[in-house]
């Protein structure tokens, strides 16, 4: 029984290893680059439809101020129109003055009303292509979703193997004197988790270095449940 208690650390540290390895398993499963990725999409199209939104806005103010100053525009027009043929103005050089000056009223309308429908085409163009993209974003959202219930599903067949060896792990753990356990976990966090090794044939095959002769003979001579250490690396011996 005293002589198991190596053996049962020998098993608990491949409990650890296992379990070491399975979590960095979960830590990378290829899951995670898929929905980082999906995320990465749409956070993208979120961003180009942000920015569509934002330009269309401007554009819309753009073209409220053509509509208010064009309506100014057209006030003045008519005004300057009804003035021109109100007899009001009578004088030759006056009346050519007042034509020329409702012409290029007019020239100013017509320009700014070109502006307008410009103003106009280019927010059709913008809401197309925000209705584009809000078709993407939510395509990429079912993406996201997909991904991530495909990881959730890996995540869950990984946390079971972990479940299962950790219990194996408590259960042999449970077997082992408290003392060498101790020895164990502290070693194991000094020296990349192989903190015991089998003593085979005089050689410790954690540090793979000869122990001397005269570390043999006391080993060889020591009771049987005592933890002896290898004299290069430290490390827990489990003689065989």
């Amino acid at each position: 029984m005293i002589e198991d208690q190596f053996q049962r650390l020998l098993s608990v540290q491949d409990h650890d290893t296992l379990i070491d390895q399975l979590r960095h398993r979960f830590d990378t499963l290829p899951g995670r680059a898929s929905l980082a990725a999906a995320q990465q999409a749409c956070r993208q199209i979120h961003n180009q439809r942000a920015a569509k939104q934002v330009q269309r806005l401007e554009l819309q103010r753009n073209l409220k101020r053509n509509e208010d100053e064009l309506a100014a525009l057209e006030d003045r027009t008519k005004r300057e129109y009804d003035r021109l043929y109100s007899g009001e103005v009578s004088g030759t050089r006056e009346l050519l003055t007042l034509q020329e000056e409702v012409d290029g009223l007019r020239t100013r309308c017509s320009d700014m009303e070109s502006g307008a429908l410009e103003l106009m085409e280019a927010i059709e163009e913008i809401d197309a292509e925000v209705e584009s993209l809000e078709s993407s974003l939510e395509a990429a959202e079912a993406a996201v979703s997909d991904a991530q219930h495909q990881l959730e599903e890996a995540e869950a067949v990984v946390q079971s193997e972990i479940d299962q060896e950790t219990a194996a792990r408590s259960a042999e753990a449970g077997e082992i004197p408290e003392a060498a356990l101790t020895s164990y976990e502290g070693l194991r966090a000094r020296m990349a988790g192989i903190a015991v090794a089998r003593l085979r044939n005089g050689t410790c095959e954690g540090c793979h270095l000869a122990l001397s002769a005269m570390e043999l003979d006391r080993i060889r001579h020591a009771p049987a449940d005592e933890v002896c250490h290898c004299e290069e690396c430290g490390r827990i011996l489990v003689r065989i």
